[in-house]
């Protein structure tokens, strides 16, 4: 059963890579290739990612996601080994206990949760291994006590580098182990055995922190954005993302008999006192998450919060085989009519879960068929000018070029300007040693937080520019802005109304190519369509500052064709038919 609960979800999520970049690639890949200390150090992932650009098989992507698989399988082995700790501990010398162990680590890492972590470079598989591996060793009895706090102190330190959510929960969950064992010394050397793992901790931690906190300062950093950047610096564009905790992903997944099983457990594994100091870590990361849910699925980006949210669901599953432990052997033990047999079937019902929550997965999780990224950026990026500049706003487009040009050497030609973030580190500098004429427009972003009317001007005279719409931009900008396949070109001159209906129509079809792409496979890319109607909204809301009401109503019913009950659509057509005079509100519409 050991080898079985480790080598099916690492298999089953390899068969789901997708051998091209998917969105939620983009800014692990920036951060564990570009070296970029973006919402955290991750040096675990990191380090892992730099091992796999090692190795000569497949592109970097593919190579990258395998290792997330590689650490779902021990992911599912740690979970089995500590489920197994629990039921042993539970009912000594049971046979259920391996079955059940392994029955409960398949139920969480075979899960769509788990197995999409696992599909995409940089998931959050690693974190959650790293957090397994502290509780495994901080509850293993059969070493002495300095030792396993020793080196539950040294990997707790590595994870803190990796993920400080997690970091931080995990903490709490083994105090209150230690708290509820009683497994401290009372003497003398109660203070040594709490300052050794103190300093070996911070030792380790700060030791795989140093990379990321030196790097700022490297004269030679390719992508340099100075010092605690936050991937919430930039907006996001992904409008289905929504707060959800392992417990609502659990009901989701697998169902709400199986979360009452899963309660059960727990109550019952707090009540006995020789099963209480290792379910109260477990109930300790449910709560941490319930505290802090991410947000669902990450469609476009990576939470910070996904691993509290994949562990909880590994923790809920090691409750629900307590619970099944227990309702079996309470049947087995009253000798009633029939209670053999029942017993019996409470077993298969929990073997079935494992193929319910498979099944699922697969209806769910699939990204071998994903090509939105690709063709997004084929889109996005190749077939822009030669020497061309993006002035990008959102997180998802600014990884998603970044990602393209620093691990696969595409378009270097072009320059990316990340406007929210172009104050922070060596962003502007890179941006004036490349194009010297946009120091009117640095200098207008730092004294008013927007650009002027003649610092677009005055770039747009040298070189192609390319933009996200800024929600800040006044009607002397829009006049200069046309929809020009996924973007919004700017011109040196104003427009005519004829010519921006035209660009619209012609932008239309590249829309329309990128989504016919990205929405035949199944299951559909939703990440490509949230861009894409992101794009559309934008040029929708360029056409309304520019007072042209019959490009804003053409956009408009191209984006009812998709999204019928998009909130946008209805909100933006009742301002243009409320407007007036020319002037159409669109403000709060783009954040």
């Amino acid at each position: 059963m050991p080898w079985l609960a480790v080598a099916i979800p690492g298999l089953t999520a390899a068969q789901r890579v997708a051998s091209e970049s998917v969105w939620r690639d983009d800014l692990p890949i920036v951060r564990g290739i570009g070296l970029a200390p973006i919402g955290g150090a991750s040096t675990l992932t990191s380090v892992a990612m730099q091992a796999a650009s090692l190795v000569p098989f497949g592109p970097l992507t593919l190579r990258m996601a395998i290792i997330s698989t590689i650490a779902l399988s021990l992911c599912a082995y740690l979970a089995f080994a500590f489920a197994r700790r629990v039921l042993e501990t539970h009912v000594p010398g049971s046979f259920l206990n391996a079955p059940l162990a392994g029955i409960g680590a398949l139920c969480a890492t075979l899960g769509p949760a788990l197995q999409g972590e696992a599909t995409v470079a940089g998931g959050a598989t690693i974190p959650i291994a790293a957090g397994l591996l502290v509780l495994l060793i901080a509850t293993n009895q059969t070493w002495q006590r300095e030792r396993r706090h020793t080196l539950a102190a040294i990997v707790l330190g590595a994870l803190v580098a990796e993920s400080i959510v997690a970091a931080g929960a995990v903490l709490i969950a083994v105090l209150a182990c230690v708290i509820v064992r009683k497994d401290r010394a009372r003497d003398s050397r109660a203070w040594t055995q709490l300052i050794i793992p103190t300093i070996a901790m911070t030792t380790v931690a700060a030791t795989m922190m140093l990379p990321s906190l030196l790097r700022p300062s490297s004269p030679h950093a390719a992508l340099n954005f100075g010092h605690s950047l936050s991937q919430f610096d930039l907006p996001m564009v992904d409008p289905v993302a929504q707060p959800v905790t392992g417990l609502d992903a659990w009901i989701a997944e697998v169902g709400i008999v199986t979360l009452v099983i899963a309660v059960l457990g727990a109550v019952i594994g707090l009540v006995r006192t020789r099963t209480r100091w290792l379910v109260v870590p477990l109930l300790v990361v449910v709560a941490v998450d319930a505290l802090l849910p991410a947000t669902k699925g990450g469609v476009l980006i990576t939470d910070m919060l996904t691993p509290m949210r994949s562990f909880a669901i590994t923790a809920v599953a090691i409750c629900a085989c307590v619970g099944v432990q227990t309702v079996v052997t309470t049947l087995s033990d009253t000798g009633l009519l029939m209670a053999k047999a029942t017993a019996v079937l409470v077993l298969v019902f929990d073997l079935a879960l494992v193929a319910v929550t498979a099944e699922r997965a697969a209806f769910s999780i699939d990204r071998t068929a994903t090509r939105g990224a690709t063709a997004y950026t084929d889109e996005a990026l190749l077939k822009l000018e030669p020497n061309a500049m993006v002035l990008a706003r959102s997180q998802t487009v600014v990884w998603r070029l970044l990602a393209a040009q620093v691990t696969s050497g595409m378009r270097p030609d072009v320059v990316v300007v990340p406007l929210p973030i172009i104050g922070r580190g060596t962003v502007a500098a890179g941006v004036l040693a490349v194009e010297p004429g946009a120091s009117m427009l640095l200098r207008d972003i730092a004294l008013d937080g927007t650009a002027s009317e003649h610092a677009i001007s005055r770039i747009s005279d040298r070189r192609r520019v390319y933009a996200e719409l800024d929600p800040s931009w006044k009607e002397t900008i829009a006049i200069h802005l046309r929809a020009n396949g996924l973007w919004l070109s700017l011109e040196p001159h104003p427009l005519g109304r004829s010519d921006r209906r035209i660009a619209a129509a012609n932008s239309a079809k590249t829309v329309d190519r990128v989504a016919k792409t990205a929405l035949t496979g199944e299951p559909s890319d939703s990440a490509t369509r949230s861009v894409l109607l992101s794009v559309i909204r934008q040029q929708a809301v360029a056409a309304a500052l520019a007072k042209d009401r019959q490009a804003t109503s053409d956009l408009l019913a191209k984006m009812s064709a998709v999204a019928p009950e998009d909130l946008f659509v209805r909100s933006l057509r009742q301002r243009v038919e409320h407007a007036d005079g020319s002037t159409i509100d669109v403000s709060g519409l783009l954040r």
